[in-house]
């Protein structure tokens, strides 16, 4: 870090307060909260030549880290969504000749619901999965497709899914 020495002082003025109050928001998690220190010292470091004053300093290196902590946040709810969504995913790849005709049963009343809890959905919703899910799209093909940004998609994706998940609750 010796680029920048006025980052350095600033870096040593601020590491304590920033790191308290980051581990304040994510509670008692020292690996987490070291994790999201780590992330946004290095956001700060990279961005420091667009930091324009209109705040203070340690009042932007607060917004990074909260910037980070909803990432990481966000990175958590995707990895335990790999139960729900991934599995319809699976779901829909089974071929019906590999399986047993009760397995078959199963798997197409298993289907039902799944398309009668979709359809419960608002289509804006629905097609945002299908784009995911079922093409395989990335975040940034959707973006496209949707004329939003990718910013955009995550925040809609994380939200149809736990929409999915709550309507599929509600069924069982």
């Amino acid at each position: 870090m010796s680029q920048n020495p006025h980052f350095e002082d600033l870096h040593k003025k601020f590491s304590t307060p920033l790191f308290r109050f980051i581990a304040k928001r994510i509670g008692a998690k020292p690996e987490v909260t070291e994790e999201v220190f780590e992330e946004t010292v290095i956001a700060a470091w990279k961005g420091f030549k667009t930091f324009k004053y209109k705040s203070t300093y340690f009042t932007w290196l607060c917004r990074i880290a909260l910037n980070k902590i909803a990432d990481y946040y966000r990175d958590q709810i995707h990895e335990r969504s790999h139960i729900i969504v991934p599995t319809l995913k699976a779901m829909s790849l089974i071929e019906a000749d590999n399986i047993s005709p009760e397995e078959r049963l199963v798997l197409n009343d298993l289907r039902d619901n799944v398309n009668a809890c979709l359809n419960l959905l608002p289509t804006n919703v629905r097609k945002l999965l299908w784009y995911r899910y079922w093409r395989g799209m990335s975040y940034n093909q959707i973006a496209k497709v949707m004329d939003i940004s990718v910013r955009a998609v995550e925040g809609r994706l994380y939200r149809a899914k736990e929409s999915f998940a709550k309507v599929w609750t509600a069924k069982l």
